[in-house]
């Protein structure tokens, strides 16, 4: 059986993890780049030995041995990025945030199923052994009935106010670049839709982004609580409080443990699994679907991308829908 053969689209930093975890992924291989600087597709290109290099996205595209395109670029041209890997007929895996609004996400993915290409937002972290542990423990019914969700995440920022995480122009801020993490973790954790969302953000005094994100979020059966900043280093966890339990989860999305807690507060299960890159289990899933012939994933479906754009909405621009 042939390989998947994938194309990066976009020669940054996330486009070396990628690349290097279909280096561990059977049934896969990176066999291309593409950038809007064709110097430096050939710079990536021969440093992360990939055979060919193109100095337009266009001209990849058209290549017919391409089955996959892996989006690395900033958050701001992923529409456009995604349209036209859907109109050359590619299955695509997109790193997250996969679009900035509902309705775009709603648009993108209904015309990825029109084309019958496989679509997947890369929310690497639902695939992590350790959330896959915890989700299973929610499932068993180890801690009981969910009641609340308390989530924190965060990290100091540069003064590089130019770059992606500070330029408005790039999608910046808080929200598009951690904030997702949460969001779309607690959803799959609790398994229902959010009801409403209640939230505040501060602005970044120079650039205006948002720099400290505080959120509710209301599910049918329970309460999550989620701030994501910025502005400073932050101790990162997740506790999911249960009528006869807790599961903590610290350094969530990046991490390798949960724990489990009973009723009495008292660690009755810790669970680690130590894993080389974390994107190999979200590309061991893209080539799966794509082998299967499925237009999207039942880890990372459409309607958490859709949800979580739709809470961007009402955050950001005061859309209202949740609120």
């Amino acid at each position: 059986m042939k390989n998947i053969r994938f194309a990066i689209l976009g020669a940054g930093g996330i486009a070396v993890k990628f690349k290097n975890a279909i280096d561990l992924t059977e049934g896969a291989e990176v066999i291309a780049v593409g950038s809007k600087s064709a110097e430096r597709a050939a710079a990536f290109a021969e440093k992360q030995n990939i055979p060919l290099w193109y100095g337009s996205y266009e001209e990849m595209l058209a290549n017919p041995d391409i089955d996959a395109v892996y989006i690395a670029t900033t958050h701001n041209f992923h529409g456009e990025n995604l349209r036209a890997c859907i109109a050359a007929g590619k299955h695509i895996v997109c790193e997250k945030p996969m679009v900035l609004t509902e309705g775009e996400a709603a648009e993108i993915f209904a015309l990825a199923q029109q084309k019958g290409v496989f679509l997947m937002e890369a929310m690497w972290s639902r695939f992590l052994p350790h959330l896959q542990k915890a989700k299973q423990w929610i499932t068993e019914g180890r801690i009981g009935k969910i009641e609340s969700i308390r989530s924190v995440i965060g990290f100091k920022g540069n003064d590089r106010y130019e770059t992606r995480l500070y330029n408005p122009a790039l999608a910046g801020g808080g929200l598009y670049d951690i904030g997702v993490y949460p969001i779309e973790i607690i959803s799959w954790l609790v398994g229902e839709p959010v009801e409403t969302c209640l939230a505040m953000w501060r602005k970044h005094p120079v650039t205006g982004v948002d720099e400290n994100v505080s959120m509710l979020l209301r599910y049918p059966t329970c309460d999550a609580s989620v701030q994501c900043l910025i502005s400073c280093n932050v101790q990162e966890t997740t506790v999911i409080n249960g009528t006869n339990g807790y599961i903590e989860i610290p350094t969530t999305h990046r991490g390798n443990t949960c724990i489990l807690y009973d009723d009495n507060l008292t660690e009755t299960e810790r669970f680690r699994q130590l894993y080389e890159n974390g994107f190999t289990f979200e590309a061991a899933e893209a080539v799966r679907c794509i082998r299967e012939g499925k237009c999207t994933s039942d880890v990372i479906p459409p309607a958490s991308t859709i949800e979580c754009a739709r809470i961007f909405d009402i955050v950001l621009r005061q859309v209202p829908g949740l609120a």
